[in-house]
């Protein structure tokens, strides 16, 4: 099937007419006709059969539609991004990152780096752990955040920074100045991400390493869930700081945990990207946001 044809036969199906497919796609009537004519003889089988002048799409044409309809759209998608690279007038980077920095260290690494390129522009994905290195394989990213290092010598991870794990909460707990003890969680109503992803194990294993059992009455996936479940008081949460002091923990109650160990975060691109300075520059710029937030975030939790 040539490209046209697969435009005719999905505008055809969709229309369920001659006419509604010449109509979407500004072409005359007898034109579309004659490509699905031509497509129709090519294939050796019937894609639609009359009825009172309305097309009826035959089990042959449902049944190649379900893939026809996977390339138009991928078709569309490549229209796009060619329509984006034609309008393009500075760099631009595709961003992978994972939900629970997507509201906070992305948003502002794109700000400080348009503040000083106006022409930069970004393309901004989340994506979970699991999917960064097929996201970097398939060159749909340039460059993923995450919170683990990829060991591949394809890819090339830059340690970014570190981060701590923030107790949260719909209710005040009343305990002295400084970090809270975690074993405040043993047997306590608690809202789980075992997982989640490297940060979930993490809490997971330093948990069971001080025999700490929290009732875990529920999994959650994203620790955007997992603040919203602490708002309506349903238990405790562990997230890392920047998703628990990021608009999301407004009005929660916040906690630093004593003597859990920090998560560290890392940004990975190809080994050969061909903008290796252009990821560089990135990783300086995102070093510093998280220096800036961290530094924020101290002030926060510091007793005044």
């Amino acid at each position: 099937m040539r490209l046209r044809q697969i435009e005719i036969f999905y505008h055809v199906y969709r229309a369920g007419s001659i006419s509604g497919a010449a109509r979407n796609l500004f072409v005359s009537q007898p034109s579309v006709s004659k490509v699905l004519r031509h497509l129709e003889d090519q294939l050796g089988f019937e894609l639609f059969t009359r009825d009172k002048g309305r097309l009826i799409a035959t089990d042959a044409a449902h049944e190649l539609y379900a893939d026809v309809d996977r390339i138009y759209d991928q078709i569309r998608m490549l229209k796009i991004s060619a329509a984006n690279i034609r309008n393009r007038r500075g760099e631009h980077l595709r961003l992978g990152v994972l939900p629970s920095l997507s509201l906070s260290v992305g948003p502002e690494l794109i700000s400080r780096m348009r503040d000083n390129d106006p022409l930069f522009s970004f393309e901004l994905t989340t994506l979970h752990s699991a999917e960064i290195g097929k996201a970097l394989y398939e060159k749909r990213s340039d460059l993923c955040i995450g919170f683990e290092p990829l060991e591949d010598p394809l890819l090339k991870s830059y340690r970014i920074g570190a981060g701590k794990l923030v107790l949260v909460s719909g209710d005040a707990i009343e305990h002295g100045d400084g970090p809270i003890d975690p074993a405040i969680l043993h047997g306590t109503d608690f809202i789980g991400m075992r997982e989640s992803g490297p940060l979930g194990t993490l809490i997971g294993g330093a948990l069971s390493a001080r025999e700490i059992e929290p009732n875990e009455i529920v999994t959650a996936h994203t620790y955007h869930v997992a603040l919203s479940l602490a708002r309506k008081r349903v238990g405790f949460a562990i997230a890392d700081q920047y998703t628990a002091f990021s608009h999301l923990g407004t009005g929660l109650h916040r906690y630093m945990l004593e003597d859990l160990p920090e998560f560290e975060i890392f940004a990975t691109a190809l080994a050969d990207h061909p903008y290796v300075q252009l990821i560089e520059d990135t990783v300086a710029t995102l070093r510093k946001v998280l220096v800036d937030f961290d530094r924020a975030i101290a002030e926060l939790v510091t007793p005044a």
